[in-house]
């Protein structure tokens, strides 16, 4: 009897065990935390120059570019000059980014690589080197920039190229790695307003930086010779002249004088602006009892100032030195002014022109007005 009391308490125990064992339910493995998404960092700091520098992780790639529709521009890659190439490739994303952000068509990186490749462009690209790569590009700007280290900081120069303009536009920044970024943005604006009226060469329509929205591929300009500087206009477009002229020397003081010239030079301009003369004058000149006659040699150096070059209006300067056949040496210094008349023609005044005529028994002095009719030959 106790036997089977002690069976059936334990197949009772059993059976309590095998019905926990069916209604309990099974417990989830714990889920791990999210991992928080990875920021971009910036560039690092600028290694000291007695250290090299450190091993940094590539930065994270640019993000895509959106499309839009103003000019197309060459972003070409910044050259890091001193410092960790990771740098250069920070500055050259952050141009990218923020040039697409103001709304230019960013021209893509394959594209670029191509063109310079073909025409076998060096690094740092110089000033000529992108105006060559607009050209095969079709782009009427282009924006790069240098990165270097002073002081524990970053300084870029950007350079920006506007295909319409003769020289770069230039700006140097200066950041710490963490600002340098915000800085790089906030100094493109200025670099990219639109060209002022007339700085395009003729025949060619300007290109408006500030509009994007109304520019597109075909407005560029068309590839040709880079914008020339405006050339001087020359005062001696021929190399030989010959003028003939009347001069009225003034002999100045209480016994005043006047001596009549009728004068004919001959000139020579190796080049503009620097010539020799040749003149042969009559002088009709008082003697101490009488007038008398005389023939006065000349040979002199010249040259010109500018006063309207575009009128063609310019400020002769001569120096001669002769000689008055039986009394003696003379001097005189020309400042006067020319007009032109046609291509050939011109009209000189002599203005100022004091000479200085050295006689046997005096040395006097002359003031000397004169008119001259100058032909190029």
């Amino acid at each position: 009897m106790m036997l089977r009391a002690r069976h059936a308490c334990v197949l009772g125990l059993f059976t309590l065990l095998q019905a926990t064992s069916l209604g309990a339910q099974p417990v989830p493995p714990p889920t791990p935390p999210p991992t928080p998404p990875v920021e971009a960092v910036p560039p690092p700091p600028p290694a000291e120059a007695a250290t090299p520098p450190a091993e940094v992780p590539p930065p994270p790639p640019p993000a895509p570019v959106p499309v839009a529709a103003g000019p197309r521009t060459a972003v070409i890659d910044a050259a890091p000059i001193g410092v960790d190439a990771a740098a250069g490739r920070y500055v050259t994303n952050v141009l990218r980014e923020a040039i697409a952000a103001m709304g230019f068509q960013v021209v893509p990186q394959a594209e670029l690589y191509d063109a310079a490749r073909r025409l076998a462009l060096p690094f740092p690209v110089p000033a000529d080197g992108i105006f060559t790569l607009e050209r095969a590009l079709q782009t009427p700007l282009a924006v790069t920039a240098e990165v270097r280290a002073a002081q524990g900081q970053y300084v870029v120069h950007l350079r920006v190229r506007v295909a319409v303009e003769p020289e770069e536009r230039t700006r140097d920044v200066t950041a710490t790695q963490f600002q340098l970024g915000a800085a790089i943005r906030e100094a493109l604006p200025p670099l990219l307003v639109p060209p002022r009226v007339g700085q395009a060469p003729a025949g060619e329509r300007p290109v408006s930086l500030g509009e994007p929205s109304a520019v597109d591929a075909s407005a560029a300009p068309p590839a040709s010779a880079p914008a020339r500087r405006r050339r001087r206009l020359r005062a001696h477009p021929q190399r030989w002249e010959l003028s003939v002229g009347a001069i009225a020397a003034l002999g100045p003081g209480r016994d005043g004088f006047v001596n009549a010239l009728v004068a004919a030079r001959v000139s020579y301009f190796p080049k503009d602006r620097l010539g020799f003369s040749l003149s042969v004058d009559y002088v009709n000149l008082r003697g101490r009892d009488e007038r008398v006659s005389n023939v006065l040699f000349l040979v002199g150096v010249e040259t010109a100032v500018d006063l309207l070059p575009a009128r063609r209006v310019f400020i002769p300067l001569r120096a001669e030195i002769g000689y008055l056949p039986q009394n003696g040496p003379v001097f005189r210094l020309t400042a006067g002014v020319s007009f032109s008349l046609s291509r050939r023609v011109r009209l000189n005044l002599d203005l100022l022109s004091p000479t200085l005529w050295v006689l046997p028994e005096t040395t006097p002095v002359t003031l000397d007005l004169g008119a001259h009719l100058v032909v190029g030959l």
